[in-house]
């Protein structure tokens, strides 16, 4: 294995120049220890983050083994916002794997299976700037910037979901596990597990059938 690692070191030496390599592999040791670091402040065994993460609400955050994420990615549990506080809580299951420009928040709670898969570009978050249903719903006077954050609904994403690019998973959405959700698709609701989903907001086009082990569509 380490002879392998040299090996591939050279090669990139010899595109790219000592100078290149010296640098990448000194990038490489300041992420493994910044990803060393937040393992052990969160207390999860493994976790490995692309360039530019941004996590906070460290103490609120709940990881599994093996956890990866891609560049730019935006974990945060939100314990105040112009001077609210909120008591949020995020859990995210064993060997879940995301890709770029990923944004995961909660103000209250956000429960993410093993073996999630997601892809770039996706928000995941359970709460809206500003109250829109029922009592004391916010005024259209006031900059959506300062409007409070709703804390009222979670999202809860199960086993084995697979979360095409582009997705918005919202406030008060579920996701069964193994389900499928096409890229750019809006989940707000309920989603049955071991299904196909797409849309604005997204519904169920196909389920695997266990008989017939095939995605059929739905009637």
């Amino acid at each position: 294995m380490a002879s392998r690692k040299v090996g591939q070191w050279k090669a990139y030496a010899k595109e790219n120049g000592t100078a290149r390599l010296l640098l990448k592999v000194l990038r490489g040791a300041r992420r493994r220890f910044r990803d060393h670091f937040l393992a052990r402040r969160i207390g999860c065994s493994s976790l490995r983050l692309g360039r530019n993460p941004r996590v906070a609400g460290l103490r609120h955050l709940s990881i599994g083994r093996n956890f990866r994420a891609g560049d730019c990615f935006w974990l945060e549990a939100v314990t105040d916002y112009e001077g609210i506080m909120y008591h949020p809580h995020i859990e995210i299951g064993h060997g879940v794997c995301i890709s770029d420009f990923v944004h995961i928040a909660a103000t209250n709670k956000v429960v993410i299976g093993d073996g999630v898969l997601v892809g770039s570009r996706v928000l995941i978050t359970d709460h809206n700037h500003g109250e829109y249903v029922g009592t004391a719903q916010t005024s259209p006077d006031e900059a959506p910037s300062s409007r409070r954050l709703s804390s009222g609904r979670s999202v809860t994403i199960g086993r084995n979901v697979w979360l095409g690019d582009g997705v918005a998973v919202l406030a008060g959405a579920s996701i069964g596990e193994g389900s499928v959700i096409g890229a750019n698709s809006v989940v707000t609701g309920p989603i049955p597990p071991n299904c196909i989903a797409a849309g604005m907001p997204a519904r169920p086009l196909r389920r695997y059938d266990r008989t017939d082990k095939a995605w059929v569509k739905e009637k």
